[in-house]
């Protein structure tokens, strides 16, 4: 499941290497890491999830797990089946229309197509970018100890200097850069 994220096409576009430097693993390594970090598990694929059991709560909204949600082919709560038309689906929930979970352990069933096959640009982005950087990591051999990844100044609270530089890292600032984390709302 490489090059899910970006295809090859696309980094030797963005930077001059041949299609035989690039390596099956690096992109899927880039994609784990874009995938942990945006908290979406199944970004760039899509999977089916069948009978995801919650506890009914007396709302009106339903969270699933692996979000986020393509489809959903069932619903049930307490072994009744509910229509496509009682239900709005979005992003990483689920709200009734005009009833409620109803309160029990384990009494709601949910089988929903989850996942993102399409790809923003800035994932897509992030993805080309850590995989050039992995690519001029490579040619230069691993050399950590250069300016361009190293910093010498200390600023009050930060880690020592010494533990940013290299490739994780940098690979971590490219994400944290381009890429922006799903915010989560409390009321």
């Amino acid at each position: 499941m490489a090059w899910d994220l970006c295809s090859k096409d696309d980094v030797i576009a963005f930077h001059p290497v041949t299609v035989a430097e690039l390596k099956d693993e690096w992109s899927k390594m880039v994609e784990a890491m874009i995938r942990e970090y945006q908290g979406q598990p199944y970004l760039g694929t899509a999977t089916q999830v069948t009978s995801e059991l919650h506890n009914g709560d007396g709302t009106k909204l339903l969270i699933v797990r692996k979000p986020p949600i393509i489809s959903v082919s069932a619903l049930e709560i307490n072994e009744v089946a509910l229509t496509a038309s009682d239900y709005v689906i979005f992003d990483n929930h689920i709200a009734l229309k005009s009833q409620n979970f109803t309160d029990g352990w384990l009494n709601v069933s949910v089988s929903y197509l989850s996942g993102a096959t399409d790809v923003s640009a800035d994932v897509r982005l992030a993805a080309i970018t850590m995989v050039v950087a992995i690519v001029n990591y490579r040619k230069r051999a691993g050399a950590d100890s250069s300016i361009k990844w190293g910093r010498t100044e200390q600023y009050a609270g930060e880690e020592s200097p010494n533990l940013d530089i290299g490739l994780p890292t940098h690979l971590n600032e490219i994400m944290k850069q381009v890429l922006r984390r799903p915010k989560v709302r409390v009321r």
